[in-house]
Parts: C-alpha cells; structure tokens; sequence
C-alpha cells in the first residue's frame, strides 16, 4: 500500500483521548475521524456548485485527512490493521466511497475542462486534481484518460511534471508493467518494496526522476512510511 505523502490540504489530525489505559483504541480513533469528516463533509454539500476550486480543495481535504487517519493508526499501539481488523475494514470501505464520489465528481468537471491547469486554476488546483486522480484505481479509464491529458500538457508546464511520473508508474502497476520512475510501493514481509520492477537499472531511472523534480530512489525510500504492522509485515 501506498499512502500519499503530499501535504495535508485543509486538514488537521483527530485526537481521540487515551484515557488512563494508556493510547487510544482503533475504533477511538476511526469514531472521532469519522465526526470530522462529517463536518468536512457538511461544508463540501454547502458550497454553490459553480464554486469549483472550493469544492475541490475541500474534496481533497477529505481524501488526505482518511489517509493521514491511516498513518495515524499505524503509529498507535494495537490500532494496526493486524490488530484491528474490522475498523481497517471500515476505514477502507469509507475511503473508497470517497474516493469515488471525487473521481465522479472530476470527471464530470473534465467534461468541461481539459485540466485544472496551472495558468488557469494555479499550482494548488493542479495537485489537488492529481490526488484525485492517483487514488482512482477503481475506474483505470479514467485514470488513462488524465495520463493521455498529461501528456500533452507535461512540456507546456501546465501541470507539475511530477505528477505526471507519478501517475505513469501508477498505471505502469495495474498493468503489472516495470516503473518508469520507480515511485510505487508495497509492503512485503514489514518492508517498502516496488511493486513492479524497475524499467531500466536505477542510475537511468534517477536521471529520469531528476527530469521530473524527483530525488534519488534511495532517498525516496528512506521516508516511506513504516508498514511493519501491516497486514503480512511481520
């Protein structure tokens, strides 16, 4: 699993009390998520349609703030997924309905717009579309649709070249093909594994991603999250 790392848009860490028996439970830290997220929510469904760039800094809130949630519960003491199963459950089934509804609601947006383009919308819109798009695996075709857009869109500067690598690798792993960048992570046996193998040896690969603004695959992999407690991490 590959959590994203970009930074949290609009979006703050839950805090459930630990009590006295020391840090909070699973189901602590998923109930109180799962309040702020409505509030997130709320706001989301009060915004006027035509507020475009609103709606999708708060979409992108919602979509960083479950991941972060994630993080957090892999960094509490029996809150993993090996731990807590039924909560990993729900929490996956509740990023996915999320993850869902932004993808919808950009496509319809890309009906309309080539791309949240960056002398249009600004730098904050590009990405906040791109996490969108990254974490739509459950519709490939939308996902190769954008790749195709990015494409065209990479030389002009329009985009945040990246994302483009990012998201190249991405549909490199569905097709179960070699990365072109190496940026697609997995845990196997407690530690970040690429998920497919590289495309070329790794000095041709770093030169790739310093085109694109990306550092070194070792000191990429040196901030991967931690997966040891992840399901089959030891």
């Amino acid at each position: 699993m590959l959590i994203g790392l970009s930074v949290l848009v609009g979006a703050c860490s839950a805090r459930a009390d630990p009590g006295a028996d020391g840090p909070p439970t699973a189901d602590a830290l998923f109930d109180a998520y799962l309040e702020e997220d409505r509030a997130l929510e709320a706001e989301l469904r009060a915004l006027a349609p035509e507020a475009t760039l609103e709606i999708l800094q708060q979409r992108t809130a919602r979509d960083q703030r479950v991941r972060f949630l994630m993080l957090e519960m892999l960094e509490t003491p029996g809150a993993g997924p090996n731990e807590a199963t039924l909560t990993w459950l729900r929490l996956m089934r509740h990023m996915n309905g999320i993850d869902r509804e932004n993808a919808n609601w950009l496509k319809d947006q890309l009906s309309q717009i080539v791309w949240f383009t960056r002398s249009d919308y600004g730098e904050e819109a590009d990405n906040n579309a791109f996490l969108i798009v990254q974490h739509a695996t459950h519709d490939p075709d939308f996902m190769r649709d954008v790749h195709v857009r990015f494409a065209r869109l990479a030389e002009s500067g329009e985009i945040a070249p990246d994302n483009y690598a990012l998201l190249t690798d991405r549909l490199a792993v569905m097709d179960n093909a070699p990365q072109p960048y190496g940026s697609q992570f997995e845990c196997v046996d407690g530690e970040q594994r690429l998920q497919t193998p590289l495309a070329d040896p790794e000095a041709v690969v770093d030169a790739r991603r310093a085109e694109v603004g990306l550092p070194p695959l070792a000191d990429y992999m040196a901030v991967l999250p931690d997966c040891s407690s992840l399901p089959g991490g030891g």
